[in-house]
């Protein structure tokens, strides 16, 4: 993540693309008599009604002038695409991801003026596609179900906003949002679903809210089948928290999972940091964005920004912004006036920062004397990504987001340039 008062630091994940993205067209083949070959045939077809698939196999064709550039191959990514999203769209948008993987582009041709390409799906794959979203529906009905465990007792019209959801240990990410949506959509037939304010450190219930909504993410396998399991929890403004009964649903029903997993990191009541994300913990590439910081009471702070392959600086205090203590009560923005930007880099797939709070200074260990942006040494760098190697005795708290990609983002940013010999360059902590 970059912040212009931290030095160009841009340390963030990149994700697989959004659900119902075409594949990538297949390398040419000399056999496009299987469509089970999945491979794009290079012998030559008129391109008019003189070819079909096998019986049971769906298809779609697309056209593309002969004149455009790597015309066969963007004909079948066409082809690939078309076919994806019209049945797609006949299913409502469920388990787009498992049925794009499964379409092939089978062969191609030219008619003179156009170069034509078929993309094919075999009927035994449909027919596992659409059991899923029968089973999507059946997620609906348990999410519903859950729904009205956490609203129990909440009056028509209360409010409820849903802050994050923590996929694999990182709020956020497609699978997050597409199963926050599903929720978003349940709870609104329940109460009034509003969205969490800005500036809002995460503690309590914020104003003009009545109940806070969190979900964690979990992938196993059951009996043979990757599974993923849902928690939802409800924390309503008297204080009181409920949790709804596990929500578990097969992992090819939604998009595609995080690439990796990162371990839970520890968090204490108390003290409270949270990043501001209108997708609750998703964030595009180039979004600006502020972290916010609140203890119930004064204390000295650190905070880490956990990046790559267990790695991490220390970005909290600087020379920007030197003062360590955080008064009672306050929130105070990590990224200074101007914020964070979220920015790709290499090597990080997602991003985190831990925060440890202590009464005084000396309570903070051996980075008591972590002042001003530098890097932890790796072994200790590993600790912390860990959930381990902080002092005894202090309070932790921890937020953190994914890139996501898609219509709704803009065109994505790439790493910055120099950003690695950037990071390189920055002292490592004196502790």
């Amino acid at each position: 993540m970059c912040s212009p008062l931290h030095g160009p630091l841009c340390l963030a994940a990149v994700l697989p693309l959004a659900a119902c993205a075409p594949p990538p067209a297949a390398a040419p083949s000399a056999s496009p008599a299987s469509p089970a070959s999945a491979a794009v045939a290079t012998d030559e077809w008129r391109c008019g009604g003189d070819l079909v698939p096998p019986t049971g196999w769906q298809q779609d064709t697309a056209f593309v002038d002969s004149t455009t550039g790597n015309a066969r191959d963007r004909a079948a990514t066409e082809a690939a695409a078309k076919l994806g999203k019209r049945l797609c769209t006949e299913a409502g948008g469920t388990g787009c991801d498992f049925l794009t993987a499964r379409i092939k582009p089978w062969k191609t041709g030219t008619n003179g003026k156009d170069v034509c390409a078929m993309a094919v799906i075999k009927a035994e794959e449909l027919t596992e596609w659409r059991n899923l979203a029968a089973t999507v529906a059946t997620l609906d009905d348990r999410l519903a179900a859950a729904a009205g465990e956490l609203l129990h007792g909440v009056a028509a019209g209360g409010r409820v906003a849903i802050d994050q959801v923590v996929d694999m240990g990182v709020p956020g990410g497609a699978r997050a949002d597409w199963l926050r949506a599903r929720m978003d959509r349940l709870l609104a037939k329940q109460a009034t679903v509003v969205d969490v304010p800005k500036r809002w450190a995460g503690d309590g219930v914020p104003a003009g809210v009545d109940v806070v909504v969190r979900a964690n993410l979990v992938s196993r396998m059951e009996m043979g089948v990757a599974t993923v399991e849902s928690t939802w929890s409800a924390r309503f403004r008297d204080g009181h928290h409920v949790a709804s009964a596990p929500v578990t649903f097969p992992e090819q029903a939604g998009p595609r999972p995080p690439t990796e997993a990162q371990p839970t990191l520890p968090s204490s009541a108390g003290l409270s940091v949270r990043l501001d994300s209108d997708h609750g913990g998703s964030l595009c590439a180039g979004e600006r964005t502020q972290i916010w910081l609140r203890s119930d009471a004064a204390a000295f702070v650190r905070v880490f920004d956990l990046y790559g392959a267990g790695e991490a600086l220390v970005t909290y205090p600087t020379d920007d912004m030197p003062n360590a203590h955080v008064e009672a009560g306050q929130s105070i923005p990590l990224g200074g006036r101007l914020g964070f930007e979220a920015t790709p880099a290499p090597g990080s797939e997602s991003e985190r920062f831990l925060v440890i709070a202590a009464s005084t200074e000396r309570e903070l260990g051996r980075f008591s004397g972590a002042k001003g942006e530098c890097r932890v040494p790796s072994d200790l760098a590993h600790q912390l990504s860990a959930g381990q190697g902080v002092p005894p005795g202090v309070k932790v708290a921890t937020t953190g987001y994914r890139i996501i990609t898609g219509p709704s983002c803009p065109a994505a940013t790439g790493p910055r340039e120099g950003a690695a010999d950037a990071i390189a360059s920055i002292p490592l902590c004196k502790l």
